[in-house]
């Protein structure tokens, strides 16, 4: 009846019946707010995470830049290196070292993944306990409200506090929620990260074969080519020293044509001046004296003829002398060709240039007497 009378608008009767404090309703609320708190300090310790990952990520970067520096003593160490084997080291340092930060990427990302896959299960299971809590404490207010239970003032108060505990809760369960949401896309985002990175790094691998595979028949050529050059410098240089000994043979038969060429023209000389002094005692001799003209003639002839002999011996010996010139100056010529072969392959090799022999001092013809 007192129920009755309350519902229908009647006299307010206070009920003297005493109940007990709904205990099994508390003890949901504190499991869920004990829930919403570890949830908040998974948050919490998502967000440590977070920041223990940008610490992180900025020491990667540090070594990154760090290892970027090496590279780069690395390169300036080895610039002695010919072109192309630098240029094949360069391109192959490039894609070792994108391999390597693609793999370290990879790494990060999984164990990102691997912590909030771990995080996200206690806030599923803190959002499914939460609204049952809710819905139990609604549910034994209204009940309370109905029967028009008056409930005491620090009953009340502390049902009051438990109620803006929970609608704290409520919204640092959306704000989970939320932030949930927010895991949930980073990692749909980290799991396509993830398969693009699988491919970039199944990519660069084999692209990293494929350069080690041009690498090395590249640098078999290389090695054929040189040992064809050192080959061909070494046949070259074996003629260039054949050459030299024939130009050093003919510059020294030179010198003997130049020496009986001398000798010759002195002796010419020599018979001129004999042949003049005779021509002069016997015009002397045929003024002061007739008879014996003729014996003295006769050897005034022979003096001229071999005066003729002379002069044909001369000639004989400035056609060898001009013949053996003609052929020093072939020689010459053949080992200036054999030398600037021998030069180029050199510098195609990258070798230091042969500093350039003086060539045999040749004889000028122009000063020998009687030339």
């Amino acid at each position: 009846p007192v129920i009755r009378s309350a519902t229908r608008g009647g006299p307010a009767v206070v009920s003297t019946v005493e109940l007990a404090d709904p205990s099994l309703g508390l003890a949901g609320v504190r499991a869920s707010l004990s829930v919403l708190q570890q949830s908040i300090d998974q948050a919490e310790a998502l967000r440590e995470l977070r920041s223990d990952h940008k610490v992180l990520r900025r020491e990667f970067l540090a070594t990154r830049r760090r290892v970027e520096d090496l590279d780069r003593q690395l390169t300036d160490a080895t610039n002695a290196a010919s072109p192309y084997v630098l240029f094949c080291q360069h391109k192959y340092d490039v894609v070792r070292h994108k391999l390597e930060s693609t793999r370290t990427e990879l790494a990060e990302c999984l164990n990102a993944l691997q912590e909030r896959l771990d995080n996200s299960l206690p806030v599923q299971r803190s959002s499914v306990r939460v609204p049952r809590s809710d819905f139990h404490l609604g549910g034994t207010a209204g009940c309370r409200l109905f029967l028009g239970v008056i409930v005491p003032p620090d009953t009340a108060r502390r049902i009051a506090d438990l109620e803006s505990q929970l609608t704290q809760s409520q919204s640092d369960l959306q704000v989970a929620r939320d932030r949930q949401s927010s895991l949930a896309s980073e990692l749909h985002e980290s799991t396509t990260s993830h398969k693009a990175a699988h491919a970039e790094v199944d990519r660069l691998e084999t692209a990293i074969e494929h350069k080690t595979r041009h690498l090395r028949i590249l640098r078999d050529n290389y090695e054929r080519r040189l040992r064809v050059a050192d080959t061909t410098i070494a046949t070259h240089s074996t003629e260039l020293n054949r050459l030299q000994d024939r130009v050093s043979t003919l510059d020294r038969d030179l010198q003997k044509a130049s020496q009986r060429a001398q000798a010759a023209t002195s002796q010419r000389d020599q018979a001129r001046a004999a042949h003049i002094a005779t021509r002069e005692i016997v015009f002397q001799r045929l003024e002061i004296l007739s008879p014996g003209w003729k014996k003295r003639i006769n050897q005034v002839e022979r003096s001229q003829k071999s005066r003729q002999d002379l002069e044909s011996a001369l000639a004989t010996l400035q056609q060898e002398k001009d013949a053996l010139t003609v052929q020093r100056d072939e020689l010459l010529g053949q080992l200036g060709e054999r030398f600037m072969e021998v030069t180029d392959l050199r510098a195609r090799n990258k070798e230091p240039p042969v500093k350039e022999q003086p060539h045999p001092k040749s004889i000028k013809i122009d000063n020998l007497p009687g030339a």
